[in-house]
């Protein structure tokens, strides 16, 4: 079968590439030819309109205003200037050495004539099905011909709740795929508040690999010669980061930290011993198969740490109270594995306590929620 991906690769998010990658080589494990689509769109040629698009854009525009009135912390000094740079850098070498058979679109009529010519059209993973993306047609696969079988793999939505401005959109493009699965089991019951369609909660491909795999496709390789401890913090948070130093001295741990290319704080290059700038996916990888704990706010800095049966502790990233907040991503993960208690936020000055986590439990489930999520794999790229 001939799969036309529709994937979040582009930027350089360490999980958006990895996950990216993963699809891919599971993809072609199973036997099927793939193609990533690199769509660029032309103005707003294809977008859906609908009343409600107007809508979002107001909305839009005075998020614009108030975060630009309300921007706080600190200013984007030499080293976050030359993070970004490199980051960029080592994205684009990983895409060009890990991914492969990019099909270049410019403009919605040859993301149609493209449709034709393939089998499957597969969207996922990550956050391809935030609000914002009901209107266009590259994630929503409206450019896919009602012969070609649309299929979503593990796709997050990333929000608690659809606002009412994307809800119709949502609906009309929900009901035109064949198989939905999706990583979260909000996003299924958003989805089955919107449309009659099986939803199924699958895992996020970067978990479909086991450790040995992922060893074979980038081999181990440790740069650091003490214990340490690796803070990967993508949110601006400074007692996230302050907890971290102190747990770190606490238990005579190095503190390495992968510097953040999506937010600034003023203790950024100063909380840790150490600052890893311009680190790419598969330095990030190594950077935690070989710390001794791990502390992160992020998603798959969280799948990386249960991939590689690490010590970890999680921080919410977000705001609790925020209607389109994604920490519902963390929540389920770590409800998903029975490791509630590997999440620090909200414990008296943000310190974890000291329990181990037991690997041998965590790893039968995962080998479960494999068998399972390749299972529907198999019959949304098989059946007749």
């Amino acid at each position: 079968m001939k799969i036309g991906l529709s994937l979040a690769y582009k930027g350089q998010n360490y999980g958006q590439q990895l996950q990216a990658y993963a699809t891919q080589v599971v993809l072609e494990k199973m036997g099927h030819s793939t193609e990533i689509i690199d769509y660029e769109r032309k103005g707003m040629d294809g977008v859906r309109f609908t009343p409600w698009l107007a809508a979002y854009e107001m909305k839009k525009i005075k998020r614009k205003i108030k975060g630009k009135a309300g921007k706080s912390g600190a200013a984007l000094d030499s080293v976050h200037r030359e993070n970004i740079k490199l980051r960029k850098e080592t994205a684009a070498e990983f895409r060009q050495k890990r991914l492969h058979n990019f099909v270049k679109c410019s403009g919605y009529q040859q993301l149609l004539e493209y449709g034709k010519t393939i089998d499957i059209a597969l969207v996922g993973s990550d956050q391809c099905w935030l609000p914002e993306s009901c209107f266009g047609n590259l994630r929503t696969l409206r450019f896919a011909l009602e012969g070609v079988r649309k299929v979503s793999y593990a796709t997050s939505l990333g929000v608690e709740k659809y606002p009412l401005y994307c809800r119709s959109s949502a609906k009309q493009f929900l009901n035109r795929f064949d198989y939905i699965s999706v990583r979260e089991e909000q996003g299924k019951r958003i989805i089955n508040g919107l449309c009659d369609k099986q939803v199924e909660v699958v895992l996020d491909p970067t978990y479909l690999l086991t450790k040995e795999e992922w060893e074979e496709l980038i081999p181990n390789q440790r740069e650091i010669a003490e214990d340490y401890l690796l803070c990967f913090f993508i949110g601006n948070n400074e007692q996230s980061k302050k907890a971290a130093a102190e747990y770190g001295r606490k238990k005579g741990l190095k503190v390495i930290s992968i510097l953040s290319d999506e937010s600034v704080s003023d203790i950024d290059t100063t909380f840790a011993d150490d600052i890893i700038v311009g680190a790419g996916p598969e330095r990030f990888v190594n950077l935690i198969r070989n710390a001794s704990c791990v502390m992160t706010d992020s998603f798959h800095g969280v799948a990386f740490s249960v991939i590689n049966e690490k010590q970890f502790y999680v921080f919410y990233r977000h705001s609790t109270e925020g209607k389109e907040s994604r920490n519902s991503r963390i929540d389920n993960v770590l409800a998903a594995w029975n490791l509630k208690n590997r999440l620090a936020s909200g414990r008296p000055n943000g310190q974890p306590d000291d329990s181990v986590i037991d690997y041998k439990a965590v790893r039968a489930i995962i080998e479960k929620r494999r068998k399972e999520s390749m299972g529907y794999l198999e019959r949304a790229l098989h059946s007749e």
